[in-house]
C-alpha cells in the first residue's frame, strides 16, 4: 500500500453551508466497541467480552471563524439534528491516483467552546457534534459503513450489509 495524503478537507453543513474556507481541523467519530471485563471463577486471568454494541460517535472539529450562522445551530429543540457532511480530498503520493473519503452523520452542535483569544492570532471554536443518529462512511463513492441509530445499529460494516435478518424479526 502506498502512502495516502490528505491534501484538504471540508464540512458541509444541512447541504447549505460549506465551510472550506473556516474549517482548521476535522476528527471523525472513533469506532469504538463497548466491552466488559469479565473473569470466571477460579480463572487468573479476565477478558474483555466484545460484540456489546459501540460507544456513541463524536465529530469535532476546529472552526477559525466567527460565523453566528454556524454558531446558532447549538442545541435547539428536543429532536432536532442537523445533517453534515465531511469530505477529505486525498492523493495517492506513488500513483498520484485521487480518492475521496466521505462522511454523512445527522446529529446536534452539543458542545461549542471559544479559544482563548490574542492579538495577532486567528480564533474561532472548537465544536462538537453528538447525539448521532445517522452515520454513513463513504470511499470512493462506494459505502464504507453505515449506521443507523432507529434501525437497531450496524446496517453496513466493512462494505458488507448485516443485521438483515435482525431487522426482519424485529421489525425495524
Amino acid at each position: 500500500m502506498s502512502l495516502r495524503i490528505i491534501r484538504g478537507c471540508t464540512l458541509i453543513v444541512n447541504d447549505d453551508a460549506n465551510l472550506f474556507l473556516n474549517i482548521d481541523t476535522l476528527k471523525l467519530p472513533s469506532l469504538e466497541e463497548t466491552t466488559e471485563t469479565f473473569q470466571p471463577a477460579g480463572s487468573d486471568m479476565e477478558v474483555d467480552i466484545a460484540g456489546l454494541g459501540v460507544k456513541a460517535f463524536t465529530l469535532q472539529m476546529k472552526l477559525k471563524s466567527h460565523s453566528s450562522g454556524i454558531v446558532g445551530l447549538f442545541g435547539g429543540a428536543p429532536g432536532h439534528r442537523d445533517h453534515f457532511t465531511g469530505k477529505k480530498y486525498i492523493v495517492d503520493e506513488e500513483t498520484g491516483q485521487e480518492h475521496e473519503h466521505a462522511i454523512d452523520v445527522t446529529g446536534r452542535f452539543t458542545k461549542i467552546d471559544v479559544e482563548e483569544m490574542a492579538g495577532g492570532k486567528a480564533s474561532g471554536y472548537d465544536h462538537e457534534i453528538k447525539s448521532i443518529f445517522e452515520y454513513t462512511e463513504f470511499w470512493d463513492g462506494k459505502v464504507l459503513h453505515r449506521f443507523s441509530f432507529k434501525r437497531g445499529g450496524w446496517l453496513i460494516r466493512g462494505g458488507n450489509e448485516i443485521g438483515v435478518r435482525r431487522r426482519q424479526i424485529l421489525g425495524i
